[in-house]
């Protein structure tokens, strides 16, 4: 039997552990074959990026719900500037694929307080709370498929199948951290496949996610720092700005403009 690589084994336990709730040591043991040293450490690595939580024995799941609930109050302000910077990037008329996420629910609440602008657009979007603010302001298309815990996100093979019917000008996709050495990560592989899949049909791609998320040690990998155009945030601390634009990445924030050296 060949052994999972260590990111099947994380998407595995991930999923044992959300259709169960928990999952004795000796349980994953068994499904996975593999030895009860790799699944402590696997187990180790989990609880550490917050995805579950250790107990006597094995392992539960973290409440998505609750996650996503503290997620929405977790730099609010900043997520608020990130949504109306990234309005900046928009012109009249585009196809607009807007991501699930807290951040993208701030750019949706930007995109309601601009009329002129909104009414131009077609928005695409597999984010539930997303469609709900923009019902009624603009061209909506909705990505269905299955709900992913509670975190507002449509996923899914019928999800993916129809992501790839069509092409975008402007991906507007956050994500849970910014790896330096990894690049662009998410929690899960299910989101993670599907930012991959839009990125590929889209024109450009904006990163929007606040300063918070650099330098933290990710799941899934969807992207490179250069696969994105820009990166619209908050403030960009000194090395993230210098490893975007080394990447070719233009970084958006509301630094002040800088004076021109004498």
């Amino acid at each position: 039997m060949t052994q999972p690589l260590a990111e099947e084994r994380h998407a595995q336990i991930l999923s044992l552990l959300m259709q169960r709730g928990s999952c004795r040591t000796t349980e994953i043991v068994d499904r996975l074959g593999i030895s009860g040293s790799t699944v402590r450490r696997d187990l180790d690595l989990l609880a550490e990026r917050g995805l579950i939580r250790k107990v006597h024995g094995g392992a539960i799941i973290n409440s998505q719900d609750q996650v996503y609930q503290e997620r929405q109050t977790l730099g609010q302000r900043e997520k608020e500037r990130i949504g109306q910077l990234a309005l900046t990037l928009l012109a009249p008329g585009q196809i607009l694929y807007l991501d699930a996420g807290t951040t993208a629910l701030q750019v949706a609440l930007a995109l309601k307080r601009t009329p002129a602008l909104t009414r131009t657009l077609r928005v695409v979007t597999h984010g539930i709370n997303v469609a709900y603010e923009l019902n009624g302001e603009c061209q909506l298309m909705v990505i269905g498929g299955e709900n992913y815990g509670s975190t507002y996100s449509l996923v899914g093979p019928d999800a993916l199948s129809i992501i790839e019917r069509y092409s975008y000008d402007v991906f507007l996709v956050g994500c849970t951290s910014i790896d330096p050495a990894r690049g662009l990560t998410n929690s899960n592989l299910i989101e993670a496949q599907q930012k991959t899949a839009i990125m590929a049909r889209a024109r450009q791609s904006v990163l929007i996610a606040d300063h918070s998320k650099w330098n933290v040690p990710g799941f899934a990998t969807f992207a490179a720092l250069s696969d994105v155009r820009t990166w619209v945030t908050d403030a960009a601390p000194p090395d993230a700005r210098t490893h975007f634009e080394r990447a070719g990445v233009r970084v958006l924030d509301e630094r002040p403009a800088q004076p021109p050296q004498p």
